[in-house]
């Protein structure tokens, strides 16, 4: 078909799920191929661009996150000496690695939302939080740092809970 040899690789991949939705939906006949040509076009730069601004949204949203908390705690808790002095570095707080988050600050320290990081969790892409009490679960520092580290690329390890 003259028209798929237009189509870039990526497109060309695409082309037989949608035809065998029109197919299964009784119109392939009926369709225009360069309808289905354009369309498969441009579904295959959309998930191009889907997944480069996935990945750089989960890299600059940790940075971002971190960032945006060290500028709220120094405009709440102005320093004394702050006038006139060289800016503040934006590193994270340093805590004892066995020491535990809570979920509100995994949220603020990681830059996702409460269903993300649960959906993450289930998916074995983010640590498995830790029973600590009644009703109250927490996440070892040492956890979301090793999260944090490589966010796109973590995986919780086999049988971790």
């Amino acid at each position: 078909m003259e028209v798929l040899g237009q189509l870039s690789p990526a497109a060309i991949a695409h082309w037989p799920t949608v035809a065998k939705q029109l197919s299964t939906a009784g119109v392939l006949g009926t369709v225009d191929a360069r309808s289905v040509a354009r369309y498969c076009e441009a579904f295959a730069r959309w998930c191009s661009a889907a997944d480069e601004l996935a990945t750089m949204l989960i890299e600059f949203g940790v940075r971002s996150s971190r960032r945006a908390q060290e500028q709220s705690r120094a405009s709440h808790n102005p320093s004394p000496l702050a006038a006139g002095a060289p800016e503040a570095t934006t590193e994270p707080r340093q805590r004892a690695h066995n020491a535990i988050m809570r979920r509100d600050e995994v949220q603020r320290e990681t830059g996702l939302s409460r269903s993300t990081i649960y959906k993450r969790i289930r998916d074995g892409t983010f640590p498995a939080p830790l029973k600590i009490g009644p009703g109250s679960i927490g996440w070892r520092v040492s956890d979301i740092e090793a999260f944090l580290a490589s966010p796109a690329h973590y995986k919780a390890e086999a049988g971790a809970v």
